[in-house]
C-alpha cells in the first residue's frame, strides 16, 4: 500500500514538472507523446542558449564600440543662463575635448559682456567650465555659437 502511494506521487510529481516544462513552450498544433515534447523542450533550449550567446557577443561588440565612440565623440552641453545684467555660461565636454579658453572669453568680450570668474572643474571623463559675465551692451545671444 505504502509502495502504490509513493508511486502515485511520483507520477504526479511528474506530470506537474512535465506540464509546468510544457507551458513554457509555444503552443503545438497537435497533441504530443511526452518523449517528443521533452525533444522539443531540449531544441528549444538549446535554441535560445545560442541565441542568448549570439546577444552576448553582440552585446559586448556594441559596449566596445561605445567606449571607442565615446572616447573620440566630443560631447558639449552648453547652459547659458541670463538675468539682468549678468550671464553665466556652462559648457560640459569629454575630457579628452581640447579647446582655447581664450578663444571663449574673447568671443564673449567681443559680444559686449565682461568676463567676472571662470571656473574650470574635471570631474572623470567630463571637463565643466563654468563663466560668469557681466553684461554691459551685449548685443546677441547666440554665444553658444562659439561651442
Amino acid at each position: 500500500m505504502n509502495r502504490n502511494f509513493l508511486e502515485r506521487e511520483r507520477r504526479s510529481n511528474m506530470r506537474n514538472l512535465f506540464s509546468r516544462l510544457f507551458s513554457l513552450l509555444p503552443p503545438q498544433s497537435n497533441r504530443k507523446s511526452i518523449p517528443d515534447m521533452v525533444e522539443l523542450a531540449t531544441i528549444y533550449i538549446n535554441h535560445f542558449q545560442s541565441h542568448l550567446e549570439e546577444l552576448r557577443q553582440r552585446r559586448m561588440q556594441l559596449e566596445e564600440a561605445n567606449r571607442t565612440t565615446s572616447e573620440r565623440m566630443i560631447i558639449q552641453v552648453v547652459n547659458i543662463t541670463d538675468s539682468n545684467s549678468s550671464m553665466e555660461a556652462n559648457l560640459i565636454t569629454g575630457s579628452d575635448t581640447k579647446f582655447s579658453l581664450c578663444d571663449i572669453i574673447s568671443i564673449i568680450e567681443e559680444e559686449g559682456a565682461e568676463v567676472q570668474s571662470v571656473k574650470y572643474n574635471n570631474a572623470g571623463n567630463m571637463n565643466i567650465l563654468s563663466i560668469h559675465c557681466q553684461v554691459h551692451a551685449f548685443q546677441s545671444k547666440h554665444v553658444a555659437c562659439f561651442f
